[in-house]
């Protein structure tokens, strides 16, 4: 004789989609500090408010340029892997360790401490260490 069981699926469990709390001063928050400061700035002391503007503009310039060396260290690294996939199933050479050039079929790409390597046979070989490459 079976046992039914019925299962009750009306008090599920939804995660939230976490929130990262805002580390860079974007535009709106640069443009409150700007307004603030120079609503309470000193008028026997000018200069000042200047060069703290100045210095709020190069701080809002260096998150930007930041974002932008991060984007770029994306695209190289995702080209770096769209090479590695050509490499798929070609016949590469390479120096070992030795100095002694190897030749083999490329069977994987992999990333290893943020590096596209392609294996050939045991080992995992850096695109830059890649001689030549046939064409199966």
């Amino acid at each position: 004789m079976a046992n039914s069981i019925q299962i009750d699926n009306s008090h599920r469990y939804e995660s939230r989609p976490e929130t990262t709390p805002k580390r860079e001063l974007d535009r709106d928050a640069f443009l409150k500090i700007l307004v603030t400061q120079l609503a309470n700035q000193d008028p026997t002391q000018p200069l000042q408010d200047r060069e703290f503007i100045a210095q709020m503009a190069q701080f809002s310039s260096l998150e930007q340029m930041n974002k932008v060396a991060i984007s770029n260290l994306q695209v190289v690294q995702m080209n770096a892997m769209t090479l590695g996939a050509q490499l798929l199933g070609n016949t590469v050479s390479y120096a070992n360790d030795n100095g002694e050039t190897v030749t083999g079929k490329v069977t994987a790409v992999k990333t290893v401490d943020g590096t596209v390597r392609v294996q050939v046979g045991d080992d995992l070989i850096d695109l830059n260490a890649i001689e030549t490459v046939q064409a199966e």
